[in-house]
């Protein structure tokens, strides 16, 4: 038996949820608790989904590996909900909290935690990536460690990024924010002597040794990429403003998912069925012909 609290970040490449699982790692550790974090990256790729475990005891943790079983689940992005490949809400028990960055009514019974975080990230430091900072400290106050304690694990891995002090400064700032938010929240009740949490052991299926071209045609298929739609995975949109654009290519060179296409006079469009928000386009105009809206759905 054992008294582990096990809590699951999910988010996508990009939004810092590696950071914010390390942020409450840390500001656990620094409570005087044993602590293990691990993130899995899936894709390895901007925009997909990823997640990240942290296991906190106050003994030696007898297991590794996935978490199956959380008690505290915490979703960096709304659309990640419709994502089967993502499943942030599996194996959700009855009474595990999960905490959601999102503008919509959500119907997740029963312990269910849900703000604009992204809303205070951008008045706060204007930088999305600190999304890790405010989720790191709202995960903090919901397992019960105090503000001092959730600070230091954001200072402490702060200290390891490229910020300067001014917005390491905003990012504390923020991380008292986000924990004054979390005043009202039901705090995740610690588990008493539950049983070592053990990975389902896998089913072996004896496959026959197919030819390639017919165990895994699509391989083979030509032009198959552009059926990947990625469209869903963006949280903010560029939006090209024609008149500020000098028709250099750079953002249809650059876009990686080939979501930039010209049109006849030359002038970049955007596929939103394909772009995913890296924002690359934006950031490498050099006449910032991109405006950046950020994506509400319904």
């Amino acid at each position: 038996m054992s008294e582990v609290l096990r809590i699951r970040f999910h988010g996508r490449g990009g939004q810092g949820m590696k950071t914010a699982s390390r942020i409450l790692g840390s500001a656990a550790f620094d409570a005087g608790f044993v602590v293990q974090d691990s993130p899995t990256y899936g894709a390895e790729r901007r925009g997909a989904p990823l997640a990240a475990f942290v296991r906190i005891g106050r003994e030696s943790i007898l297991e590794r590996g996935a978490i199956e079983r959380p008690h505290l689940v915490v979703v960096s992005d709304d659309t990640l909900l419709d994502d089967p490949g993502a499943a942030p809400l599996a194996g959700c028990r009855e009474d595990t909290t999960v905490l959601v960055n999102s503008t919509r009514e959500l119907n997740i019974p029963p312990r269910l935690v849900h703000a604009d975080f992204t809303a205070m990230v951008l008045e706060r430091t204007g930088r999305v990536e600190s999304l890790s900072t405010a989720l790191g400290a709202a995960a903090s106050r919901l397992i019960g460690l105090d503000l001092a304690e959730c600070l230091a694990g954001v200072e402490h891995e702060l200290a390891q990024a490229s910020l300067d002090a001014g917005q390491r400064a905003l990012n504390l700032e923020l991380a008292r924010e986000v924990y004054e938010l979390g005043s009202s929240w039901a705090p995740v009740p610690w588990p008493e002597d539950e049983a070592v949490e053990t990975a389902t052991p896998a089913v072996l299926v004896e496959l026959a040794l197919d030819p390639a071209r017919r165990a895994t045609p699509s391989v083979y298929a030509s032009a198959n990429s552009p059926a990947r739609r990625t469209g869903s995975w963006r949280q903010f949109r560029p939006v090209l403003e024609p008149e500020k654009c000098n028709r250099c290519w750079l953002c249809f060179v650059w876009c990686p998912e080939a979501a930039i296409a010209l049109d006849e006079n030359e002038f970049p469009q955007v596929s939103y069925d394909v772009c995913k928000g890296c924002l690359l386009c934006a950031h490498e105009c050099p006449t910032q012909a991109f405006r950046v809206e950020r994506e509400v759905r319904a």
